[in-house]
């Protein structure tokens, strides 16, 4: 097993741990490797320790990032366990290599992180994820190895990073009194950017997807998404609306066949599209002109912060970080979670009046470049480190 390189700076040097990591790509995994880069334009030397997975290199750098895969065997307790020892034994083996430890979710592998960081006295990160209610506080709550979990996190007291004030709450309710910073995640403003009405049509012509004004969800397909109610409004309100619309839906998940169905039996297969998840996911942001997010709980979606910053408006539940970042009437429009009623009305304010969209879009825009940055974030996160 390959051993860092003792690392001289000023600047805070990091280990990142995150149970999966690129190419098998999550909102942890991602939002992982893009602070990770942006850490390193600042300066900082940062080292990802992930599972070593069939098929992967031991050893490799992504976007310029070093990242090792470490030792796990076998699935499910037995595979957490064998890299929970196995990143332990790298964290106590390497301690001279790196001044902070920074934990992607509570899972086992923090609990490695957490309790080595305190043996060597090393400052532990541990970012905690999901929505309120069912992120993994909540659920670890309702197991007894679960609940053990968040009993050794309470005692060992790492410095938790929430993204929304929910996740704070929550952390008072099943970690009692920890250190908890609030930290929306971040995006890259130069990558994700809006793009002229000629690159828009183009985007559009390349996916097949028509003209009109362009209703796009991207993440997981998932029932908590509440994707199937938000469709079959859309379908309510579009059949008759004099604004030509479509809704594309892309990601992967039991929700797709069950959309395409709702889709062809209302005889609207020709406006709506299921495809799966894009590797290039630019070109569906490029093709769209309202961001949907109808879920019943969230965190911050990275997929959010990154349609807002192309340009995109918004129509959204009022909860967890979609409410705390979106402005409603000014960035979208936010309605209340299983309110169809409600729903309807804010949707169909984008069909009556479709110039809002390119209003909130630019609005979003400038929102996020102001607030939501990854420099920003990387910035906010060495002060973390060097406190």
């Amino acid at each position: 097993m390959a051993s860092a390189q003792p690392f001289s700076s000023p600047k805070p040097s990091v280990v990142m741990v995150s149970a999966g990591f690129h190419p098998y790509v999550g909102g942890a995994e991602k939002q992982a490797l893009e602070l990770s880069a942006a850490l390193m334009a600042r300066g900082l030397s940062v080292k990802v320790l992930t599972r070593r997975l069939p098929g992967l290199a031991a050893v490799e750098e992504v976007r310029g990032v070093p990242v090792e895969r470490l030792w796990c065997v076998g699935g499910g307790l037995v595979n957490a366990l064998s890299f929970m020892a196995a990143l332990f034994s790298w964290l106590w083996r390497n301690h001279r290599t790196y001044s902070v430890i920074h934990a992607h979710l509570a899972g086992s592998p923090a609990l490695a992180a957490a309790l080595a960081g305190r043996l060597r006295g090393k400052r532990v990160v541990v970012k905690l994820g999901g929505g309120r209610g069912i992120g993994e506080l909540a659920v670890s709550s309702r197991s007894p190895t679960g609940r053990m979990k968040l009993k050794l996190l309470s005692w060992l007291k790492p410095q938790f990073v929430v993204v929304t004030r929910d996740l704070a709450g929550e952390c008072a309710q099943y970690l009692g009194s920890v250190p908890v910073r609030l930290m929306p995640n971040g995006v890259d403003v130069e990558r994700y950017r809006p793009v002229s009405s000629i690159q828009k049509k183009a985007a559009r012509a390349k996916l097949g997807w028509p003209e009109g004004l362009g209703f796009l969800y991207v993440g997981r397909l998932s029932s908590e998404k509440r994707l199937e109610p938000f469709l079959e409004a859309w379908i309510d309100l579009a059949a008759e609306s004099k604004t030509p619309s479509f809704a594309a839906f892309v990601g992967d998940g039991q929700e797709g066949e069950r959309l395409k169905a709702r889709a062809l039996r209302r005889r609207m297969a020709g406006r709506v599209f299921v495809r799966h998840a894009m590797e290039d996911i630019h070109e569906a942001y490029a093709a769209g002109d309202v961001f949907v997010l109808p879920s019943v709980s969230e965190g911050l979606s990275n997929a959010l912060l990154e349609a807002m910053a192309c340009g995109l408006a918004v129509l959204g539940s009022r909860v967890g970080g979609t409410a705390e970042t979106v402005e409603d009437a000014r960035t979208g429009f936010l309605f209340e979670p299983h309110d169809e009623a409600e729903l309807k009305r804010q949707l169909g304010k984008y069909l009556s009046h479709p110039e809002l969209a390119g209003k909130f879009g630019a609005a979003a825009r400038a929102k996020v470049e102001a607030g939501y940055s990854l420099e920003r974030l990387a910035q906010g996160y060495e002060e973390l480190y060097a406190e």
